[in-house]
């Protein structure tokens, strides 16, 4: 029935993905929603992203427009995305709870003409433009399937650097960044990920959740009323996951944490997932062995990548992450990250160079010194939205080469094998007497002594004193303090002082793995200042 139909390709990664599927496979289901109880197939979606399209024109949606969009993950996300696409604008993903004057300056910034997000909308307010819900619309799921479109029929063309999907760095550094994502970037990660056995994913995040469609796998999206790591209802997360039938997930290191634990506490089997990976930090080796050990007979992977450097820069499997954690975290060595994949490259640079002239043959570093970890790539972004202040900061160009580096803000470096390290954020590297301090570094060695999953190290210069700050939920008499003195002493640095807080970490809003270091360290120095520590 479908054989006559052949996919005229657009340049568009995402759409030409989903016009594919609908070609190849229109009845196969493409998107399991459990918010609605419902699965819809391949031609189900693109009839779907039709009618999205339909509606996001009537709105004054043009070609070239970006449209904001925060909706929860459901199907009409996607639809609505895909419609985005369809129009020719490019759907641009921010976070509505964000302070209100860092909102509102991303959203004058993108001049957006319409925003889909369901109501109340947060933030409307410091908007102009309009608000467009999808049950308004005419996208009504009793009603997908009825017709089936053409999926050959492609009205746009599009570059391959033309902007796909507008996503924004956390703002844990100022105001947060947009970063376009171009097909180059995306059509690179779908030849990575597209090469393997996974055919469904349980996706908490949305861009992921279009890249999932785009390959042709059956995407399952969670009925939680917030995906955030820290206040994820993991009791309804575990049963979700558990008869949804996916292959694959990627979620944050609390996500896991809080998942196991919950399986520990309630004699609950391991979910029948066959591949399970974890990002968005300095990952510790304790969690990745609980991960092989509970959530078996999964392939445990540990991916390295950032908003704008799409996965993965670097890659390590669990038996290795374990492997070199004792061999070099346990001795403040930093934590592995793997080895880079095809079409991409990794080097390390002085943390203080500064261009305009770039030379990754002469001014790489050699192997085991250590600076900023800078990429190039297939999947690494060139540009952000509207910032040129901060390409000047964060790309490089190789003049001899004309590839593009971006400078990841990470601190690390290349040992003689080729395994790139990570020991901190280049902007948390503490000058002391005993030489640089990498918090990160630290807090994953004694994190291998107590078993935390989230420590954080604070040294106060006028005191010469380093401070291992662990939140309430950690129990203290985990806390060694001869053996991790004895590590310290290696290092040439003054013994820790432990500090059990009531109450959690600060950290980032997106992945609660963050630190937030300079408020940290002011509650380090009242409690030093009022309680004598």
């Amino acid at each position: 029935m479908h054989s006559r139909h052949t996919v005229v390709t657009s340049g568009h990664a995402l759409l030409d993905g989903l016009a594919t599927s609908c070609v190849e496979r229109p009845d196969r289901i493409a998107v399991t929603d459990l918010r609605s109880s419902s699965q819809h197939a391949f031609s189900d979606i693109q009839h779907a992203a039709e009618s999205a399209r339909t509606h996001l024109h009537q709105l004054g949606v043009r070609p070239g427009d970006n449209v904001v969009v925060t909706l929860p993950l459901s199907v009409e996300l996607i639809a609505y995305c895909y419609g985005v696409f369809l129009v020719g604008a490019v759907p641009a993903f921010l976070d509505p709870n964000q302070p209100p004057d860092t909102l509102a300056a991303c959203l004058a910034d993108l001049d957006a003409p319409v925003w889909v997000s369901e109501l109340p909308c947060p933030g409307a307010d410091l908007y102009d433009g309009i608000v467009c819900t999808p049950t308004s619309t005419g996208f009504d799921s009793a009603r997908l399937g009825t017709v089936l479109p053409d999926p050959s029929r492609s009205e746009m063309q599009w570059d391959i650097a033309d902007t796909v999907l507008l996503l924004y760095t956390s703002g844990t550094t100022g105001i947060p960044k947009g970063v376009p994502w171009t097909s180059r970037e995306l059509a690179s990660q779908m030849r990575y990920y597209r090469s393997d056995e996974i055919s469904s994913e349980f996706c908490l995040f949305p861009h992921l959740a279009l890249v999932a469609v785009a390959m042709g796998r059956r995407v399952v999206l969670p009925d939680l009323a917030t995906v955030q790591p820290a206040r994820l209802d993991v009791a309804a997360f575990y049963q979700q996951l558990a008869v949804s039938g996916s292959d694959y997930l990627f979620a944050s290191p609390l996500v896991w944490h809080r998942l196991i634990t919950h399986m520990d506490q309630h004699h609950l089997p391991a979910p029948a997932l066959r591949r399970v990976a974890t990002a968005g930090s300095a990952i510790g080796a304790r969690l990745v062995e609980r991960m092989q050990d509970r959530l078996a007979p999964a392939e445990v992977v540990v991916p390295y990548a950032s908003t704008e450097v799409l996965m993965p820069i670097t890659l390590i499997g669990a038996d290795e992450h374990v492997y070199r954690s004792k061999l070099g975290t346990w001795t403040g060595m930093g934590t592995p990250l793997g080895r880079p994949p095809a079409d991409m490259d990794v080097a390390v640079v002085e943390s203080q160079f500064e261009g305009p002239h770039f030379d990754v043959a002469l001014d790489g570093l050699p192997a085991d010194r250590t600076g900023e970890i800078v990429v190039s790539g297939a999947r690494v972004s060139t540009t952000y939205f509207h910032r040129d202040d901060a390409v000047r900061t964060a790309k490089l160009r190789d003049t001899r080469t004309g590839e593009i580096w971006h400078r990841t803000g990470d601190f690390g470096y290349i040992d003689s094998s080729g395994l790139v390290w990570y020991l901190c954020r280049r902007k948390d590297v503490v000058d002391s007497p005993h030489g640089p301090i990498h918090p990160d570094a630290l807090e994953q060695m004694w994190n291998m002594v107590t078993g935390f999953l989230l420590s954080a190290v604070v040294y106060l210069e006028d005191l010469d004193r380093l401070f291992y700050v662990f939140p309430h939920d950690e129990d203290p008499r985990a806390v060694d303090l001869g053996t991790m003195a004895i590590l310290a002493q290696r290092l040439h640095l003054p013994r820790p002082t432990p500090v059990h807080l009531s109450t959690a970490l600060p950290t980032d809003p997106r992945h609660n793995s963050k630190i937030d270091r300079g408020r940290l360290r002011r509650v380090v120095e009242h409690l030093v200042a009022t309680e004598g520590l």
